[in-house]
């Protein structure tokens, strides 16, 4: 299991901070003050999610300006960041548990919009082992 916490640990030249955040924004990265700044009401998941993906800005980089670029980078750290954090085989064991993806995500300890992504994002064979666990689970007593 990746451990983003730890991760974030090891950037010993960089802070971390708590704070309520407007709108829908769980967090940022500011490359000027070398800071972290998290939303303060996020759940533990989501705090898990959203550090790993700052923690993706901090290892690419200041983001693009242009808007077009900005959003490739963003959907590239999402995607990096699901496959960080769920495993294909934990992926497996949570959906042979439940189809529900709030309950799915509890299990893997992820954000909804983490597991969409990894979902929405999986590789043809990560697809056909699913496919295959699934259905192995179906035919278990």
């Amino acid at each position: 299991m990746d451990h983003p916490w730890r991760r974030f640990r090891d950037q010993a030249d960089w802070l971390l901070r708590m704070a309520e955040l407007p709108g829908d924004l769980v967090g940022y990265t500011d490359f000027v003050h070398r800071e972290v700044v998290l939303d303060s009401r996020l759940l533990q998941s989501e705090r898990r999610c959203t550090i790993a993906h700052e923690l993706e800005h901090i290892h690419r980089g200041p983001p693009p300006a242009d808007g077009v670029l900005l959003a490739r980078e963003e959907l590239a750290i999402d995607k990096t960041v699901a496959r960080r954090l769920i495993s294909i085989e934990a992926l497996g064991e949570a959906l042979a548990w439940s189809l529900d993806l709030h309950e799915a995500a509890e299990e893997l300890w992820v954000d909804v919009p983490t597991l969409r992504v990894r979902l929405e994002h999986l590789h043809p064979a990560e697809r056909h082992y699913l496919q295959r666990r699934l259905e192995h689970h179906r035919a278990s007593p």
